[in-house]
């Protein structure tokens, strides 16, 4: 089973090639862009800027949850992958491990860019702590949605007809779901303590510019925080499941990793 993941993971490594070539070649041609203008522009708000490539993350995440499953089904390789010795879970895990890889890469390069910014603004270098408190939030954030881009995806193969339309109402509904009710796990974790994060991530850039105001830490509710968590986990073992048990593989000739 191991060799099997192993071979299947190396394939999606070798799948996402083409997309971590594009989303480094964008983060570039936009650091780029903004390198030549330093002089016509305020140099604290290229810097600002910098960051911009990182709201588009989650949208990543969301898409790439849906593209890595449909592809699969397109090829018509799903009807293989199923048939492998290998738990349903295991296909979901390498779908999400690939996605949090590129999601790594893509903040590694958004995080150069900012740094090289900052020193050009001759700017007081950026605490560490924040950039990997930032870098840890913004992947868990990615896989959250990839999380629940492919559960909406899964479902929506359940059935024959109408699946885009049904996925798209699962991914709304479920996501309203865990953030309206995933607070009644709580009372269940009052054993978890609370953390707190630098407060620079948030309210930070203006803190940076010398807003005394601005939060130095930001209190996170560590109960409601693995509430929300363990919901997202509830829902990557339905979707586990459902990819095992209950999707409606394409008919016609299989398709195999050497072809």
């Amino acid at each position: 089973m191991k060799s099997k993941f192993g071979s299947i993971f190396k394939g999606e490594l070798k799948n996402s090639l083409g997309s971590i070539i594009l989303l480094l070649s964008l983060v570039i041609l936009w650091d780029l862009y903004l390198y030549l203008r330093r002089d016509s522009w305020d140099i604290t708000l290229v810097f600002v800027l910098s960051f911009l490539p990182i709201i588009f993350l989650p949208f990543y995440a969301l898409v790439s949850g849906f593209y890595m499953l449909r592809e699969e089904w397109r090829k018509k390789t799903i009807t293989h992958l199923l048939s492998l010795p290998v738990k349903g879970i295991a296909l979901t895990s390498i779908k999400l491990l690939t996605i949090w890889i590129e999601t790594v890469i893509f903040i590694v390069v958004i995080f150069i860019g900012v740094i090289m910014f900052s020193k050009i603004a001759l700017l007081e270098p950026i605490p560490n702590q924040v950039l990997w408190q930032l870098g840890i939030i913004l992947s868990i954030i990615s896989i959250l949605v990839a999380i629940l881009s492919q559960f909406a995806y899964l479902v929506g193969r359940v059935f024959r007809y109408g699946g885009w339309l049904i996925s798209i109402w699962t991914f709304l509904v479920t996501g309203w779901a865990i953030i309206r009710y995933s607070g009644l796990l709580v009372p269940y974790l009052s054993f978890v303590p609370n953390f707190q994060l630098n407060g620079w991530f948030l309210s930070g850039i203006w803190q940076y510019l010398g807003d005394v105001t601005a939060l130095q830490a930001i209190k996170i509710h560590g109960p409601t925080t693995l509430a929300f968590l363990l919901s997202f986990f509830v829902i990557f073992l339905l979707g586990s499941w459902i990819l095992e048990k209950y999707v409606i593989v394409p008919t016609g000739e299989i398709k195999h990793e050497s072809e």
